[in-house]
C-alpha cells in the first residue's frame, strides 16, 4: 500500500517541499523500511527526498538512521524558519504604541498650517523676512532646510509635503 495523499502532502509541506538530504526542489516521499521489508505507511517511516537521493539512499538498508535523522534535522530547521519570535513580537508592540497615529500626524500638519499663517499674515514683515520666517518654521518642525519652492510673483510656498508640479500651485508661475 502506498502512503495516503494527506500524509504526503504533511510531509512535503514539514519540509518546505524540499529534500531533507540535498534540499532540492521536487521531492518524492519516501518509504525508510520499504513496503516489501513490511514498512508501514506512517509518518514516522516517511521522509521528503527528491528522485536523485531516492535513488541513491533509498534502496540501501544500511542509510535508514541516517536518512531519518536528516529528516529529522530538517524538520527542526523547517520549524525553526518561519517561527514567530515572541520577544521581537513583543517589542515591535511597545514600539506601535509609541508610534504616531494618522490622528496626531493629522494634527501636525495644521499645526504647521497655523504657524505659517501667522507668519505669512504678520503686518510689517518684508517678503524676504517672511520666506526667512517660513524657512526656519520648516526646519523647526522637521521638514529639513525648510520648503522647496517660493513664488516671488504671489509668495506661496511650496513644502516638501505637498509635491512640486514644476509650476506654483496658486498663480502657476513655472518655477
Amino acid at each position: 500500500m502506498a502512503f495516503p495523499g494527506a500524509l504526503k502532502l504533511k510531509m512535503k509541506r514539514r519540509g518546505h517541499f524540499l529534500c531533507c538530504l540535498c534540499h532540492a526542489l521536487g521531492v518524492e516521499v519516501h518509504h525508510i523500511v520499504s513496503q516489501a521489508e513490511g514498512g508501514p505507511d506512517t509518518e514516522e517511516n516517511a521522509a521528503p527526498l527528491c528522485p536523485s537521493c531516492h535513488t541513491t539512499y533509498g534502496a540501501n538498508p544500511d542509510k535508514r538512521k541516517f536518512i531519518r535523522e536528516a529528516r529529522d534535522f530538517w524538520f527542526e530547521i523547517c520549524e525553526k524558519r518561519y517561527a514567530s519570535d515572541p520577544d521581537r513580537l513583543e517589542e515591535i508592540s511597545g514600539i506601535l504604541e509609541t508610534a504616531a497615529t494618522k490622528a496626531d500626524l493629522a494634527a501636525a500638519v495644521n499645526k504647521i498650517g497655523e504657524l505659517l499663517n501667522s507668519a505669512l499674515d504678520r503686518p510689517g514683515s518684508s517678503q524676504a523676512g517672511r520666506k526667512q520666517e517660513i524657512e526656519q518654521l520648516g526646519g523647526i518642525v522637521g521638514m529639513g532646510v525648510g520648503f522647496n519652492k517660493y513664488c516671488p510673483k504671489c509668495q506661496t510656498s511650496v513644502g516638501m509635503m505637498v509635491g512640486d508640479t514644476g509650476s506654483c500651485p496658486t498663480c502657476k508661475t513655472p518655477w
